[in-house]
């Protein structure tokens, strides 16, 4: 509770937080907040924002609707974030417990596995990896969290390099209490704080990567993607500039959010805080 009431406290979190909600209330909604499928053509192309009550944000050179086109993309970029942090947030967790935990030659084996994936840059692995795959949502998502677990895990080894040394371990191994109770009733509940606020940053990074896909056209040809709308509209800045900035925009306020909320997260999470 304590936690929670110093997260409220902070403006810029909290704004952060209500806007994602609002965001995925949106994406959800979409089918019904709107009357056209974002890939249909029914509109005049190239139509500017504030010209027509039906398509308020205007069209792209194809005539489909840019609001239509905004909701079903943020569909597709919380999908990415979420799944992708909660595939990173097992593989790290996994391997990072192991490796804190028990130490020794599984220790350096299970680090020299992480390093391999750090050393390549994340986006080029990616896109190789989305290549070789069909692309994807799917595929996204196992490429996106294949970059983003060895970070991860090298958090929760350093937590749990440090835990395991404290008393209360101590205590329970004495007690006879199994390898496996320790870590997830003494030693995890006690790390998840710094875990919780990194995975707030893969969220981020996530939706980065995706819309970076997809302006390269790796995207899933039957979603779309903010990324998608950018990469379609590149041509066109000077002619239909809102083409490119409305998701554009929407990509920059979804990882500001996304930021805000694990700013304030780490803030909430420091002992001895007061408000």
């Amino acid at each position: 509770m304590a936690v929670l009431t110093r997260f409220i406290h902070q403006p810029s979190a909290l704004a952060g937080a209500v806007f994602l909600l609002v965001l995925a209330a949106l994406a959800t909604a979409a089918p019904w907040l709107t009357s056209s499928s974002p890939w249909e053509m029914n509109t005049q192309p190239m139509l500017p924002p504030f010209r027509d009550s039906a398509h308020w944000l205007g069209s792209d050179m194809l005539g489909r609707d840019l609001g239509s086109g905004l909701l079903y993309g943020a569909r597709v970029s919380l999908a990415v974030g979420m799944l992708t942090s909660l595939a990173t947030l097992l593989v790290g967790l996994l391997v990072g417990a192991v490796a804190g935990y028990f130490g020794g030659w599984l220790d350096g084996v299970l680090m020299r596995i992480a390093e391999f994936f750090q050393i390549i840059p994340q986006l080029v692995l990616a896109v190789i990896l989305v290549a070789v795959l069909e692309p994807s949502l799917g595929s996204i998502v196992l490429a996106i969290s294949l970059v983003a677990w060895p970070g991860v895990a090298r958090l929760v080894r350093s937590e749990f390099l440090t835990l395991r040394q404290r008393e209360f371990v101590q205590a329970a191994r004495v007690l006879g209490q199994s390898p496996l109770g320790i870590i997830s009733q003494q030693i995890l509940p006690n790390a998840l704080a710094p875990l919780l606020v990194t995975m707030t940053f893969v969220m981020a990074t996530a939706v980065l990567t995706e819309a970076a896909l997809a302006f390269l056209g790796l995207s899933d040809p039957e979603a779309m993607s903010w990324g998608y709308m950018i990469n379609a509209s590149r041509g066109l800045l000077r002619d239909a500039w809102w083409m490119s900035f409305l998701p554009g925009l929407a990509i920059v306020l979804c990882v500001l959010a996304v930021n805000r909320v694990g700013e304030g997260l780490r803030v909430a999470f420091e002992p001895g805080r007061s408000l």
